[in-house]
């Protein structure tokens, strides 16, 4: 038996979402036993994956402005 745990960062998070989408997003931090949430940005992008009282499409959308928007941000920094 082994012991699954997901370090959340902005890094992490970008790289998944890059890779696989939102879906593979929401597969990578649900088959953990334990998540480790690094950064602020991190602890936003878990909230709403946890929050019951969204449904999936609002979960999804504002995962995706959060992200989009770090990405921007990123953009504005290395020009």
């Amino acid at each position: 038996m082994s012991f699954h745990k997901r370090r959340l960062n902005k890094e992490n998070i970008i790289r998944v979402y890059d890779d696989s989408g939102l879906f593979g997003l929401e597969k990578y931090v649900s088959n953990a036993d334990a998540i480790l949430i690094s950064d602020d940005f991190s602890d936003e992008v878990w909230g709403y994956l946890i929050n019951d009282r969204l449904n999936l499409p609002e979960k999804w959308d504002k995962i995706s402005q959060l992200i989009i928007k770090e990405k921007n941000e990123r953009r504005k920094t290395t020009v």
